[in-house]
């Protein structure tokens, strides 16, 4: 099952790059700019088909796409029947939204997958959460074995199987598991105080936390109360609130990339952890929680796994390529931003336009940002295969 969740997210990875580059292909075709190919993939062709002006194909290396459309800089070289359908000499309007084409398709993704999986499966509409069956220990092990000199579960003589959680530490858990994984791991191993309904009689109890490969544990299985499958007009709503969550995320993961680096010469006892929001992580890192979801919770909450995380790499995604640095989408969006700026401000002057930005000149600074990002890329990955995110499936 691992192996199928793997491969399962790459495919998925492969068709929203291929989206991706449809929003950029399809509305610079709506303009009449000329598109002269549309790959997914990096390197030698493995199989092309000309289709009219358009040559479509797959290449070798499975890490992206490109769309060429003609005139995309004034360094390229137009043939003279071509300059009417360069992206260089269309409306500014009309080149600003075959640039975000990229980014929305991905937006779009997102907000599609996450109203689809509330739809496809229960999801908590409220209420605490229920506690399964309470640990002998917390180990790190993948199955949940104990071994000599695991700790035994905080939770052991306190809670019992049937206790529902309504509160921790006097916040109330209406969302189920997700909230109470979430405030249990942002106290860290400080005494926790639970609001628990017994046998229809509330109290509270204290358990004190430990941490285990850098997860905060107490030593319980979980469930769910009030699980329901949504309709449409109650899963839209909830949707746009799951996009609004990830999109604010997805902000803070990229915060913790310094944090993450120094995660790469961390000790393996300080196992990283996407509990209590997102770590960052490369196309690996991602893959191996998708599979270890399929692993760890069969076909059905495997395919949620996905779908929720292809949802959110897509929001990601979409929101990292508009930053505005080359070679990334926000990169020309800048740049086109400023020239209309620029321009207007002339006009005011009396003077005329002064042309495209010379893009020789910002080259170093485009190849310093992609030097940052392969660097980044690649230490990242070395911190997924040295010392990868511990199975958020496990409790």
């Amino acid at each position: 099952m691992m192996t199928i969740g793997v491969l399962a997210f790459v495919v998925a990875l492969l068709v929203s790059v291929m989206l991706h580059e449809a929003g950029h292909f399809v509305t610079a075709k709506l303009f009449g700019m000329k598109a002269t190919q549309f790959f997914v993939g990096f390197g030698p062709t493995l199989w092309s088909r000309q289709r009219g002006e358009t040559e479509y194909g797959i290449k070798a290396i499975p890490a992206g796409g490109f769309v060429k459309i003609i005139g995309m800089t004034p360094l390229e070289d137009v043939a003279a029947q071509d300059q009417p359908r360069a992206f260089i000499n269309k409306p500014g309007w009309q080149r600003l939204i075959v640039l975000v084409a990229g980014s929305t398709m991905h937006f779009v993704i997102a907000l599609v997958l996450f109203f689809a999986a509330l739809l496809i499966w229960p999801t908590v509409v409220s209420g605490p959460a229920k506690v399964h069956a309470v640990q002998p220990c917390v180990t790190a092990a993948a199955n949940n074995a104990c071994a000599a000199g695991d700790p035994g579960a905080p939770a052991k003589g306190i809670l019992q199987a049937g206790d529902l959680i309504v509160s921790v530490n006097g916040h109330p858990v209406t969302k189920g598991s997700s909230q109470l994984i979430s405030l249990t791991q942002a106290n860290g191993d400080k005494p926790l105080v639970y609001g628990i309904e017994r046998n229809g009689t509330e109290q509270s109890v204290t358990v004190t936390p430990v941490v285990v490969a850098g997860k905060v544990r107490v030593g319980i299985e979980i469930n769910d109360t009030g699980l329901s499958r949504l309709g449409p007009a109650a899963a839209l709503p909830r949707a746009f609130d799951d996009f609004g969550q990830v999109f604010t995320g997805s902000f803070a993961a990229l915060g913790k990339v310094p944090h993450e680096l120094g995660t790469v010469f961390a000790s393996k006892h300080t196992q990283r952890t996407i509990d209590g929001g997102s770590s960052v992580t490369s196309v690996v890192g991602v893959a191996r929680v998708v599979g270890e979801g399929f692993s760890s919770t069969g076909l059905s909450g495997g395919l949620a796994t996905l779908v929720e995380t292809i949802a959110s790499v897509n929001l990601f995604v979409g929101i990292f390529n508009l930053f505005p640095f080359l070679p990334l989408d926000g990169g020309h969006v800048a740049i086109l931003g400023y020239e209309k700026i620029r321009d207007a401000w002339r006009r005011r002057r009396h003077l005329a336009a002064a042309g495209p930005v010379d893009l020789t000149k910002l080259m170093p600074v485009t190849y310093g940002v992609l030097a940052i990002i392969v660097t980044m890329s690649a230490l990242i990955l070395f911190a997924d295969i040295t010392n990868p995110v511990a199975n958020p499936f496990t409790q």
